[in-house]
């Protein structure tokens, strides 16, 4: 689909991202820059989720992993009550001004527009909200460029307001209740639009479908591909560890609140995960004493959702290499990958003793946590 470039009412910028200050706009989507007249300049994107697009002519390379310039909230492509895709009779129906209905009924494209409907009190529907917003840029600042201590994220590089004239004609469209503060869109580095299982036409959960892409196409390839999506799978589930720091008696660190590795996680043509919707990460303080069931509690908390996809990766391997795998080789097996992929960090490490395969992390000034992945292994 095309964007359609506007400038922003006001921009805040991650200073670690100044020198790419011309790629800082506001990005509509075609529906929205139809409705308000607006046909240049424009841009190929790639859908990403319901409110999202990715550039793909914008790039940047950090550390040899290729990133492109994401929009976060540039318009809705799906419903909210229905769930199918937008239509001109869903945007009649969320429109509170009679004024524009002719303007949505000479429309060609319902893709990607903005209207008031609140999303959860946090957001308005297509769009970004205030607060989500600048969480996502402060977790983003604090990280060194794609990597908070070895946990890759999708780093924000600005936070655009939209223009007053682009809010007021969307806080016209609302099916129940409007979000009151003003718009906003972030402006993020992504390494694809692969995601775990949803909010994707292609899914790590069926490897057929994107493996090609990243030419993925033989054992050795796809081993490696693997070795990277588990050492930054563990880098995820250890963020608490990898984030804290020691403030008096308490230890504070990262934690995930209502966000998940499924759906709001993208995975790079190399293997590594990226933790992409950041306005679900919080700083948590505890005691010292409780770093440790917290920390666990974290990991506990996502692991099913790694280990699934883990899975799901494996076993292509196996499918390339033409093998048919048992079971109980293929849980043997990926307890010497686990091992093979953590040899290099400094957090996290792989122990097996007891016939049970076991991640230690350690964090200065904190006792070593022992958490077990994959019991009764030969």
């Amino acid at each position: 689909m095309k964007l359609y470039e506007v400038n922003p009412e006001m921009c805040e910028v991650n200073p670690q991202f100044k020198s790419y200050k011309r790629w800082i706009n506001c990005y509509l989507g075609p529906a929205t820059a139809e409705l308000h007249g607006i046909d240049k300049p424009s841009h190929d994107a790639i859908k990403d989720e319901n409110r999202n697009a990715i550039i793909p002519k914008y790039s940047i390379d950090i550390d040899d992993k290729t990133y492109y310039l994401g929009v976060k909230g540039c318009g809705a492509y799906e419903d909210m009550f229905s769930g199918g895709r937008l239509t001109r009779s869903n945007i009649i129906n969320a429109c509170r001004d009679k004024n524009f209905i002719s303007r949505v009924q000479h429309l060609n494209t319902y893709t990607g527009f903005m209207m008031a409907e609140s999303w959860m009190g946090e957001s308005p529907y297509g769009c970004q909200g205030y607060v989500n917003g600048f969480d996502e840029l402060k977790f983003s600042v604090i990280a060194k460029k794609d990597s908070i201590n070895g946990a890759y994220i999708c780093p924000v590089i600005a936070v655009v307001q939209l223009p007053s004239e682009i809010e007021s004609v969307a806080r016209k469209f609302f099916w129940f209740r409007t979000y009151k503060k003003n718009f906003y869109q972030i402006i993020r580095l992504m390494p694809s639009n692969i995601r775990l299982y949803f909010e994707s036409p292609r899914v790590v959960a069926n490897p057929h479908s994107f493996l090609n892409l990243f030419e993925i196409t033989n054992e050795k390839l796809m081993e490696n591909f693997e070795l990277n999506f588990i050492s930054s799978g563990i880098a995820l589930l250890s963020l608490f560890g990898r984030s804290a720091k020691i403030e008096g008696d308490k230890i504070k660190g990262i934690i995930y609140q209502d966000v998940w590795l499924d759906k709001d996680c993208v995975v790079a043509p190399d293997g590594k995960i990226h933790f992409a919707d950041l306005e679900g990460l919080i700083w948590h303080s505890v005691s010292l004493k409780d770093f440790s069931e917290i920390q666990t509690k974290e990991w506990e908390k996502l692991v099913f959702e790694f280990l699934f996809a883990l899975v799901k990766l494996d076993t292509y391997r196996h499918q390339l290499k033409e093998n048919i795998v048992t079971w109980e080789s293929q849980r043997d097996e990926l307890s010497l990958l686990i091992q093979m992929a953590l040899n290099k960090d400094h957090i996290a490490r792989a122990e097996q003793y007891d016939d049970n395969l076991n991640i230690i992390l350690e964090v200065s000034s904190v006792p070593p946590i022992e958490i077990p992945l994959i019991e009764m292994v030969n």
